[in-house]
């Protein structure tokens, strides 16, 4: 990769989700209008009270977490299923029909594929993931396309080492 700086540094992301719920199949969730992971950790300080006044001498960061909130601009019903914590049931006329709020997890495996033209590539693949509703759906749009929001917290899982995350990132140099 190259050194810091250099302009070959700069990155302009796009890409796809593939989204597997648990014992389903792999489907491309179409376009991402906005994509962002958010870690979060609670962080324990802890304090030497000697010699006149209090000062950090130890940070530890606790309950780690990560969020992945997507928002797509193409109203399916496996995607508008997933804001609305529904199941979709299909019609014998081809249409489907979405049972709203009837299920009380959405979980699976999600994979980002980065496909940018500038910068380095990122490639994140997030084995546990459960999704919920964070946004609210519009059935009329403004000047606007219309947008689902869901926002997914990360799981960590564990390995046959004892060690655990939540997923990987891996990132490919700009050729």
């Amino acid at each position: 990769m190259a050194a810091s700086p250099s302009t070959t540094n700069y990155f302009q992301g796009t890409g796809k989700c593939l989204w597997t719920p648990t014992g389903g199949v792999q489907r491309d969730l179409g376009n991402i209008v906005e994509c962002e992971l958010t870690p979060s950790v609670d962080k324990l300080e802890h304090k030497k009270t000697r010699g006149g006044s209090k000062k950090t001498d130890f940070t530890q960061y606790n309950n780690q977490a990560v969020q992945f909130r997507i928002v797509l601009d193409e109203i399916t019903a496996e995607n508008l299923a997933m804001e609305l914590m529904s199941d979709v049931v299909e019609n014998s006329d081809g249409t489907k029909t979405l049972r709203l709020m009837s299920v009380s997890t959405i979980t699976g495996a999600l994979e980002f594929v980065g496909d940018n033209n500038v910068g380095n590539t990122v490639h994140g693949v997030f084995p546990s993931v459960s999704f919920g509703p964070t946004g609210s759906f519009s059935p009329i749009s403004g000047d606007d396309f219309g947008q689902v929001e869901i926002t997914g917290d990360l799981l960590a899982i564990e390995y046959t080492d004892g060690s655990s995350d939540f997923g990987t990132m891996t990132v490919t140099e700009a050729a």
